[in-house]
């Protein structure tokens, strides 16, 4: 498991009350990942310092050896490729990144094939329905849907219950700076898990939204599962007057 999809994991959990086995959730713990962009991988560490959880490096443009990040535990970082080299996601795990995030379109299937690192995949917008659910066989750590650039619309909430209905994979999305704590938990509720944003300020301010969020509350059975109605075949006259005799 990469370190992200340990982030991941941390901030789906559901916060319990303990009753003496074990310890409870910290109320402290983040309930989203936040993911700050770059292409300097010199800036990971002030990225952290301003509360980043993950950084993203770009690394899209570049040729040859990857370039190793700045060393820090604080966060956990990844690198954006243009995955276009045999072995790429391997020499990226062996520069030190713990994921790498890749466009489907354009990438080679010869460049991500080493299973010790996490993948992000960026989700093309023409997909079938078809398509879309293939993408639950894959191990991903979470599905880029792109920047939400405007308010959150009811449609744009559906689409991404779509999205995670037939992939079952947490979300990421790009936001702006002043997204309002309501969208955020309206995101949370698609089950959009990673904001990630290209601004060193948008940074700082996302961060106090995100820790501002009301813990996860735990959903109904009914809610997250919703029980199929099977109809039942009626009987016709002759088959009523056969059990009669």
């Amino acid at each position: 498991m990469s370190k992200l999809a340990e982030k991941i994991r941390r901030a789906t959990r559901l916060q319990t009350t303990s009753l003496g086995f074990g310890a409870a959730r910290s109320s402290s713990e983040s309930t989203m990942v936040l993911a700050a962009l770059t292409a300097d991988p010199a800036a990971v560490a002030d990225l952290a310092r301003r509360g980043a959880d993950a950084v993203i490096v770009d690394l899209s443009r570049s040729s040859g050896a990857p370039p190793k990040p700045a060393a820090t535990d604080a966060v956990v970082v990844g690198a954006f490729i243009g995955a276009k080299a045999e072995g790429e996601s391997a020499a990226c795990k062996e520069a030190g990144y713990d994921f790498v995030v890749f466009d489907p379109d354009t990438a080679a299937a010869a460049a991500l094939q080493d299973e010790s690192i996490g993948y992000v995949l960026v989700l093309p917008q023409d997909l079938s329905d078809a398509d879309v659910r293939t993408l639950e066989g894959l191990q991903l750590d979470a599905i880029d849907v792109g920047p939400i650039d405007r308010a959150l619309t009811v449609r744009r909430q559906l689409d991404l219950r779509r999205v995670f209905g037939m992939t079952r994979k947490p979300m990421m999305a790009r936001l702006r700076a002043d997204v309002s704590g309501a969208e955020l938990q309206a995101l949370r509720d698609t089950n959009v898990v990673i904001i990630a944003t290209d601004s060193a300020d948008a940074v700082d301010r996302l961060r106090k939204t995100i820790d501002a969020l009301p813990p996860r509350r735990r959903r109904k059975e009914s809610e997250e599962r919703p029980t199929p109605l099977v109809p039942h075949a009626a009987m016709g006259p002759g088959e009523e007057e056969e059990e009669e005799e």
